[in-house]
């Protein structure tokens, strides 16, 4: 699976939405477009029209394509638990989605791992600045208020995805516990977006669970202990078992 994380100034805005899409995928219908299961799922359940308008306008922007995004739909539709569903969402997300796939595993997992305890929007200015730059020049310019409002919106979507905590202007970092179900679709989605499980072992994607190499270590080799895959490691070989074919099958297996 080929994917190069897009940016979208819709996205970032409106945010992750993580309720209405969980509701949207648990009922969602094969035999529908996605403009019809919207409505099917979600309609007349928004504070106000406009409202609704801009949640079906957002969503259909992020779900463009929904064959990658089965395995999600399939985790909601089985009944995996909201919170453990909008961890595998913060996959989905962090992987596809700029400029949150920078500042989540490049900034924010660095300044994890620093011990840092607060963040504010002025903080995360100077980092939504460089990831606008990283556009090109012909791309629009972002104002002060601009990139100081899309800096609130990045932490914003760090809270909705788990991965910060506060309602305040100063957020702080959560505490980040997958449960194994979580664990096993994480090591079947990222192999499928890196290619293979041995480059899932060392990938940067793991950081949107606060996760390095010897985390990831370690998750696995509980995981080999519950006889969910099979984890071998000899040295500075490792290699992985994984039990499914692909991350649908996987969540299918999971959720059930």
């Amino acid at each position: 699976m080929k994917i190069r994380p897009e940016w979208s100034q819709r996205l970032l805005r409106k945010g992750v939405l993580v309720q209405e899409t969980y509701e949207l995928f648990s009922a969602w219908d094969d035999g529908l477009s996605l403009a019809d299961n919207l409505k099917a799922a979600l309609a007349g359940k928004h504070k106000t029209a406009g409202w609704e308008r801009e949640v079906n306008a957002t969503l259909k922007r992020r779900l463009r394509d929904i064959d990658q995004v089965r395995p999600l739909i399939a985790l909601a539709k089985r009944g995996m638990p909201l919170v453990d569903w909008r961890d595998c969402l913060r996959l989905w997300i962090g992987a596809t989605e700029q400029p949150f796939h920078d500042f989540a595993m490049g900034w924010l997992f660095n300044e994890h791992e620093k011990g840092r305890y607060q963040i504010r929007s002025e903080d995360v200015r100077p980092v939504f600045e460089k990831a606008a730059l990283a556009r090109g020049s012909k791309a629009k310019s972002f104002s002060e208020y601009g990139q100081l409002r899309s800096a609130r919106d990045l932490l914003r979507m760090a809270v909705d995805l788990g991965m910060l905590a506060g309602e305040g202007p100063a957020k702080t970092f959560a505490s980040i516990a997958m449960s194994d179900d979580v664990t096993m679709f994480y090591a079947h989605m990222i192999s499928e977006i890196e290619g293979n499980t041995t480059k899932m072992l060392s990938s940067r994607l793991w950081r949107l669970a606060y996760m390095a190499p010897t985390d990831v270590h370690v998750a696995l080799l509980r995981l080999h202990q519950y006889k969910r895959l099979n984890y071998e490691v000899a040295g500075n070989i490792a290699q992985v078992g994984l039990p499914f074919k692909s991350a649908l099958e996987c969540a299918e297996r999971v959720a059930a």
